[in-house]
């Protein structure tokens, strides 16, 4: 009976997101007096004008980066000839040093816990030592926080978090060696025609697989990659292999130190679009983390739109919050309107049983941050997605529309954007609540290398208060 039921519910949950496709989803002209509401265009055929190309001092200054040893990071001139290793490769060394530095003032209640008003600040600072096109070292730090939402450097507006603070570290959060063996000894295969062009990549490093609702954390891992494997019926496939052995986040966000990781990832480019077949197994020392998690995925353009498909399971050998046992079904479903570059979706999820994701970093959010900026994590400071991000015995959508403006000093610089969401949560297990939100998050260019962005939502939740959020964020790229 119980079963019955889920099913349902789950089909009045499909049905309006069919129903809400038909509606705001019909990409033609018919609906060209309400849409787009960005910038638009007469016409999409290339125009029979020649225009001359710009002298490169009419194409405006380059920003340089913090530091920059070797040749300019896109710089104009010759390159430097660079030297020949003993086993015959030619380097030509650059170090790179850049970073991103963010501050943004908020509040935050999501109706759940205690509101939060913060202005919270984060640092990101990477050198990156280029000896080729493919081999680089690359090192990071956040030295202003400490990779938790309650971790960053902040003035606290008020007492629900505690005092101010500044979180001052040099804790490495990434650094990894990557190349591929090809380039690395050529005098291997002098004539090119041996099967060693694989790619490898050690050390502390991202991992995201799934659109991030298998994984989406940070790890100590050692991968080989290998490109271009063909076979009768597609045009190529990326297998790569994965071990990790520290700083593996479990499903609860918490550091794991006793668990190790291996995972197989498969990417199949085929005629019609690419088919992502990825697994991850995770071996824990401590009672309960034991788990599996597989997932597949088909991305294509059907018509005027274009599509994802994902289902992502996860096995364990007992329910806990590190690892349990579910299955999430998702669709992403986007379109170009007509005369613009703006971008309209619906995208949707059904969660059997509860599941969890292999390895989630402290900050990101859970495995529906993907789906929807109401369901997405700006990861600073205590400001949390706007709708619960977690997945157990639930159903939802996200519909919003993303529309792009130039500053009107050049056409088509895309130098604003607006995106306007709604998006729901649909409790299947009668254990939870359903939960509504609407929002909007607004990004313009203040000056080169400065971003200005607003957003706001207010939510609706069974049961609860009801919730509401703003939040400013400026953002300088150097």
């Amino acid at each position: 009976m119980l079963i019955k039921m889920r099913i349902c519910e789950l089909r009045r949950v499909v049905s309006g997101v069919i129903f809400a496709s038909l509606v705001f989803g019909l990409a033609s002209p018919a609906i060209a007096d309400f849409f787009p509401l960005g910038e638009t265009f007469e016409t999409s055929r290339f125009s029979d004008e020649k225009i001359q190309l710009l002298a490169p001092s009419d194409t405006g200054n380059r920003p340089p980066l913090i530091y920059e040893a070797g040749d300019d990071f896109l710089g104009q001139g010759d390159l430097q000839e660079g030297f020949e290793t003993p086993w015959g490769a030619v380097w030509q060394p650059q170090l790179w040093v850049f970073g991103t530095l963010r501050t943004s003032l908020f509040y935050f209640d999501n109706g759940v816990r205690s509101p939060s008003a913060e202005w919270a600040t984060r640092l990101d600072l990477f050198a990156n030592l280029q000896l080729t096109h493919t081999e680089k070292l690359i090192i990071g730090v956040r030295p202003l926080d400490r990779n938790q939402f309650n971790r960053f450097t902040r003035v606290q507006l008020n007492d629900e978090f505690g005092s101010s603070k500044i979180e001052p570290n040099m804790d490495i959060r990434t650094l990894f060696f990557e190349g591929d063996f090809g380039s690395l000894f050529p005098g291997l295969d002098p004539m090119g025609t041996k099967p060693i062009d694989v790619g490898f990549s050690v050390g502390r490093q991202a991992l995201t697989f799934q659109n991030a609702i298998m994984i989406n954390d940070t790890v100590d891992a050692i991968g080989l990659v290998r490109n271009n494997i063909r076979f009768a019926g597609i045009s190529g496939m990326r297998s790569t292999v994965v071990y990790g052995w520290n700083e593996l986040n479990r499903s609860d966000a918490r550091l794991n130190s006793t668990a190790e990781m291996i995972g197989f990832f498969n990417s199949i480019d085929t005629p019609r679009g690419t088919v992502n077949v990825d697994s991850i197994y995770i071996h824990d020392d401590l009672d309960g983390g034991d788990s599996l998690n597989v997932g597949l995925s088909s991305i294509q353009r059907i018509g005027h739109y274009n599509t994802a498909f994902r289902i992502n399971k996860s096995f364990a050998e007992q329910g806990t919050v590190k690892a349990n046992r579910g299955t999430i079904y998702s669709s992403e479903v986007s379109w170009t309107p007509y005369r613009s570059d703006d971008i309209a979706y619906v995208n949707a999820f059904a969660v059997d049983g509860t599941y969890t994701q292999a390895g989630r970093e402290s900050v990101v959010g859970g495995p529906l941050g993907g789906l929807g900026i109401l369901f997405a994590s700006p990861s600073i400071g205590n400001f949390l997605s706007e709708l619960n991000n977690f997945t157990s015995e639930v159903a939802g959508v996200a519909i919003g529309y993303e529309a792009f403006w130039s500053d009107g000093k050049q056409a088509n610089n895309h130098r604003r954007s607006l995106t306007v969401e709604v998006a729901a949560r649909k409790d299947l297990g009668h254990r939870g609540f359903d939960d509504f939100a609407f929002g909007f998050e607004f990004r313009t260019r203040l000056a080169q290398r400065i971003q200005l962005q607003v957003d706001a939502s207010y939510s609706v939740l069974e049961k609860r208060d009801d919730g509401s959020t703003i939040r400013t964020e400026i953002r300088y790229q150097f």
